[in-house]
């Protein structure tokens, strides 16, 4: 009985280790930096009081069931930095065994946004005809706090972290509810990039 004492006390001290890779089957790291090769926007309506779903073209939704939209970037990785050994299979630290790293966690390692352009594309409402900058009509998550896009811009500075931004429109389209946009990117890198959302409804 002591022996049996002795040998579990050891292992639950220091554990035992086994190749997580076995374990989890961890796709390859391709790099923790990532470039911008272009953009990318989908339009997402409320499901629920906890997710959402991707709008189709020319999908209706009421405008309080209109979550906003993403604005993803196309991107490749480079740059993969020595990453820590596995830590194993520990009876102490089960709960890591079977965390996968992810590409891009340090983010673009040389670029930021200049200038970030929303036109749209219909007549919004009397001060917002089609082709007009409305910017003015978004807010954007950032540092967990939502502000007013325009502001945004002003302020950030920093190279680029995260691969999407999430932009929130602040009201519903009152001239034409079929709502489409232009977004055109310009980076510090002196790259542009514009696309295109496809139309939804959205109703007042």
């Amino acid at each position: 009985m002591t022996l049996k004492r002795t040998v579990l006390t050891a292992l639950l001290a220091t554990g035992f280790t086994l190749q997580n890779c076995d374990l989890c089957d961890c796709p390859p790291i391709e790099g923790d930096f990532f470039d911008i090769k272009g953009i990318e926007l989908t339009n997402y309506k409320k499901k629920g009081t906890c997710c959402t779903e991707k709008l189709s073209a020319n999908e209706t939704v009421n405008f309080s069931d209109y979550y906003g939209m993403s604005l993803q970037y196309a991107v490749d990785y480079f740059g993969s930095t020595d990453l820590p050994e596995s830590t194993g299979f520990s009876l102490l630290n089960t709960a890591l065994a079977c965390s996968c790293a992810e590409n891009g966690t340090l983010g673009s390692k040389d670029e930021r946004l200049n200038t970030l352009t929303i036109l749209t594309l219909n007549d919004f409402d009397p001060d917002h005809r089609a082709n007009d900058t409305i910017n003015d009509l978004f807010d954007v998550k950032f540092d967990n706090k939502i502000q007013d896009l325009n502001e945004y811009l002003r302020q950030d500075t920093a190279l680029i972290m995260s691969e999407r931004l999430t932009l929130y429109l602040k009201k519903a389209p009152t001239l034409n509810d079929t709502f489409k946009v232009k977004v055109v990117l310009a980076l510090s890198t002196k790259e542009t990039y514009e696309t295109e959302s496809v139309p939804i409804r959205v109703k007042n």
